[in-house]
């Protein structure tokens, strides 16, 4: 089970609610760059790796923000957050889909339904999507967990 440390709690806060406030059909003017984003996160620039660039601290803070959606059964978080210059996130987001064993035949199209996904999602603020999402979860997990004891017990 993932906890987040401060400054992932941080991080998700800010997604979270720029997600529920989001205009689905307008996912683009839901982003925000990574160095708005640190600025957000770390107004004073004390902690250097969220709010500057290379953003040393801020990428694997992401990365565990979308591993813990993913492992409540939600749409990756860190869609919402690109570079400025491509508009675009950077190869990580893929990279870690990919890690997540989610399907991702182009990074691009990918990326693009995953915002997408995820402003649908929040957008709603229905709870109940929420609580079913971490039902869906739970039973896929049971359902592995089954399928294991019938392989053991077949080979037994």
């Amino acid at each position: 089970m993932i906890t987040l440390t401060p400054d992932e709690k941080a991080i998700h806060r800010v997604l979270l609610d720029r997600s529920r406030a989001a205009d689905p059909t307008k996912p683009m003017d839901a982003c925000l760059s990574y160095k708005a984003l640190g600025l957000v996160i770390d107004p004073e620039g004390i902690n250097t790796g969220m709010s500057r660039p290379p953003f040393r601290t801020m990428f694997p803070a992401l990365g565990h923000v979308s591993m813990y959606e993913v492992e409540h059964g939600r749409p990756m978080l860190s869609a919402l957050v690109i570079s400025e210059s491509s508009h675009a996130p950077g190869a990580g987001f893929a990279d870690l889909a990919r890690h997540l064993k989610l399907k991702v035949e182009d990074d691009a199209t990918f990326w693009q339904e995953e915002l997408e996904r995820t402003l649908r999602f929040w957008s709603a603020q229905d709870s109940l999507l929420v609580l079913d999402a971490a039902v869906d979860r739970l039973m896929g997990e049971l359902q592995a967990i089954k399928n294991t004891l019938r392989k053991i017990q077949q080979s037994a």
